[in-house]
């Protein structure tokens, strides 16, 4: 992958080559890409001091790069960065404290999980350097917006507003220290970067703003997104507007914003457009979207292969075609259900040639290389099947948990909340229900998608020995922007 280690070069000068290089090869992709139909066109651009695109297909074509880029296959075959799977990595590894073991030979993996990365982590600067490329993909679509036509111009605004918003929630969730409700959150988070960029000088000196400044614009784009988009593409592969309303809840949880948090979930719920599916393992490993999804990666053949180095089944799987099976499930974490539950029940007869079309169960005994025998969920089984971003069991929970601490119930109590997933799980209900149990059931059935260590910084609750706003809880600023960029400043403990 030529291009991704052309920016670990240190020099100047050659960064300035390389990212001149870097903005053609981006027009390119997205020029022929496309998240619905392709398209046949040739767009028109020019890179130089200015980059212009002046056809309205052009610009469409971009964002659609873009969402490629999130799911971390942008300009190869490979994936696993961002949404494809180093964000979840994020979370779960670094919240690891003996639910789960990576056992695998990825020493850059291990070292999320044993709280030692590095600030030269080529794992933390890949994923750096990919959502800023990403971003800058969605800066020249909103910058060039007037190219597009009208009919179209409010559906792109708003997907390339929707796609910057949450990427810069997930950076700055990774990248800062925690958002801490009720005071001035002057913690150094993420650079803002709003406009796009065709030189190195333009793209590195940028310093990083406040963690109160990251979610203020997060908010912003957010928003605007909201009242752009339509209930069009609802269970699509397109951000809608209730896909935008989704991310809100999610991000007003973080805050501790409990009262907005409420309102989003439940315009989500409350739409109608989207229902549990009927059993838990039915929404996953799916190559089109379930009811449940709101918003989803969509993957294909070629993107995050099960057996390539990078994607979610790579390091979850343990089975035949899929998966190192370098993630075990431990027996802390299925000490936890209740007997009956769908979502612990474990398959313990697969054999070496069983594939992810074999599982029936939301866990298993893998089969294939260092996992064999140790237990694996069954959530990411194949790498080139969707992955789900923001499943409606999540706005349950955020409404549940939001309408608890608020003393409210808005759409349905918490207690009728909480029984809904229980039930999904195959659960009888419950007669009352208290915090505890709320973030249990939210911890049960959002296991392994990323939300843990997030989950834990809200609450205040520790790792382990460390704090939840511990430096070792938090990535490192890729050293060689540290090298680079005379305004940029290092977490602590790096």
């Amino acid at each position: 992958m030529p291009l991704k280690l052309n920016f670990y070069h240190k020099k100047y000068k050659t960064m300035k080559k390389t990212f001149k290089y870097l903005i053609l090869f981006l027009l390119l992709v997205a020029g022929s890409v496309s998240c619905t139909n392709k398209l046949d066109i040739d767009p028109q651009q020019s890179v130089g001091e200015g980059i212009i695109i002046n056809s309205s297909d052009g610009v469409i074509n971009l964002l659609y790069g873009a969402y490629s880029g999130i799911k971390g296959t942008l300009g190869t075959n490979e994936g696993g960065e961002l949404y494809g799977g180093d964000f979840n990595f994020f979370s779960e590894l670094l919240a690891a404290d003996g639910e789960l073991d990576f056992i695998g030979t990825f020493g850059t993996m291990r070292d999320l999980q044993d709280k030692q990365v590095v600030a030269n982590s080529t794992l933390v600067t890949g994923n750096w350097m990919r959502a800023y490329d990403v971003i800058n993909m969605l800066n020249l679509v909103l910058a060039n917006i007037d190219v597009v036509t009208s009919d179209e111009q409010d559906r792109v605004e708003g997907e390339a507003l929707a796609l910057r918003g949450m990427l810069y929630f997930d950076m700055v969730r990774c990248w800062g220290l925690p958002y801490e409700n009720g005071v001035t959150n002057s913690q150094l988070g993420v650079p803002i970067r709003l406009t796009p960029t065709s030189s190195a000088d333009d793209a590195l000196f940028v310093a990083r703003s406040s963690v109160e400044d990251v979610y203020d614009r997060v908010l912003t784009d957010l928003a605007l997104a909201e009242t752009l988009l339509t209930p069009s593409g609802t269970n699509s592969i397109n951000m809608s507007t209730y896909s935008v309303s989704a991310v809100l809840s999610r991000v007003y949880l973080q805050m501790g914003n409990y009262a907005d948090a409420i309102q989003s979930a439940n315009k989500v719920i409350e739409s109608g457009e989207y229902a549990l599916v009927s059993s838990p393992l039915q929404g996953f490993n799916n190559s089109t979207n379930t009811s449940e999804d709101i918003f989803a990666i969509q993957q294909s053949g070629t993107s995050n292969a099960g057996m390539s180095n990078e994607g979610l089944a790579t390091f979850y799987a343990s089975l035949n075609g899929a998966g190192r099976g370098d993630i075990a499930i431990l027996p802390p974490f299925t000490a936890l259900f209740e007997s009956g539950d769908l979502r612990i029940e474990v398959d313990s007869n697969l054999t070496d040639a069983d594939t992810y079309t074999s599982l029936t169960t939301m866990l298993y005994i893998g089969v294939f290389t260092q996992n064999k025998g140790r237990t694996n969920t069954s959530k990411w089984g194949k790498g080139d099947l969707n992955i789900p971003v923001i499943r409606l069991a999540e706005m349950y929970l955020t409404r549940a948990e939001a309408n608890f601490i608020e003393g409210t119930s808005v759409g349905a109590t918490p207690l009728e909340d909480i029984n809904t997933i229980r039930s999904r799980a195959g659960l009888s209900g419950l007669g009352a229900v208290d915090i505890d149990i709320i973030k249990k059931e939210r911890h049960l059935e959002l296991a392994w998608e990323g939300f843990t260590m997030h989950d834990i910084k809200r609450w205040q609750e520790n790792v382990g020995t460390y704090a939840y706003n511990a430096p070792e809880l938090i990535l490192p600023i890729p050293q060689r922007e540290i090298d680079i960029n005379p305004e940029m400043i290092q977490n602590e403990g790096y």
